[in-house]
């Protein structure tokens, strides 16, 4: 089974240090998660699997922002998340290889009002992996809504970061319902290419 692997969110904004929104900076610092990402892309791509690159950003007017979310509504009082600004951008340490997928999502979920969904099924992807931040918002949303559109998923569990430790654990203990939460050590993109088993469920504490 053809397979993805969805990187969540690893922009200057929400994940480094002069970012505008970036509660969890410290966590993906302190996990090493931008290089362990990096790591397992480059699995990835060498078995073959496409890499999609997802970032959160909205229009340079904020014309698309909706402003009453209580997670985006304050962007541009800010000035965070704009199209073509630094804070938009993928982080510096993000290794991203040429014919990797560029996903620019408006809302939480990477499938909303993107055209990935139909990337994925013009390649005949039915598996995806998500990793990246924060796991109870992007990552999660992303995961239920490929789930509803009948998608395997597998929630890569070590390689997601959230602000908050203990909103991390309980958004990958509600994910196990409708997906597969797996340590990155789990992943076999190459046995996957084979259509060989998914990773075991392993419920992942950090």
């Amino acid at each position: 089974m053809s397979t993805a692997l969805i990187v969540i969110d690893l922009i200057n904004d929400i994940v480094h240090p002069d970012g505008k929104l970036a509660r969890a900076a410290d966590a993906v610092r302190e996990s090493g998660l931008i290089a362990r990402c990096n790591a397992l892309a480059a699995r990835a791509r060498a078995a073959g699997a496409t890499v999609a690159m997802v970032r959160v950003a909205f229009a340079p007017d904020y014309s698309d922002l909706p402003r009453r979310s209580p997670l985006f509504g304050r962007a541009a009082e800010l000035g965070a998340l704009r199209d073509g600004d630094w804070g938009a951008r993928f982080h510096e340490q993000l290794q991203i290889g040429p014919r990797d997928w560029i996903v620019t999502k408006p809302r939480v979920s990477a499938l909303f009002d993107t055209d990935l969904e139909a990337r994925l099924h013009a390649a005949a992807i039915r598996r995806v992996a998500i990793c990246g931040v924060s796991t109870e918002t992007g990552v999660q949303t992303t995961a239920r809504d490929a789930h509803d559109r009948d998608f395997e998923v597998t929630v890569i569990g070590d390689l997601c970061a959230s602000a908050d430790p203990l909103r991390h654990r309980a958004a990958l203990e509600m994910l196990a319902t409708v997906a597969t939460v797996a340590d990155s050590g789990q992943i076999d993109f190459a046995a996957w290419a084979g259509d060989g088993p998914s990773a075991s469920p392993h419920a992942c504490a950090q």
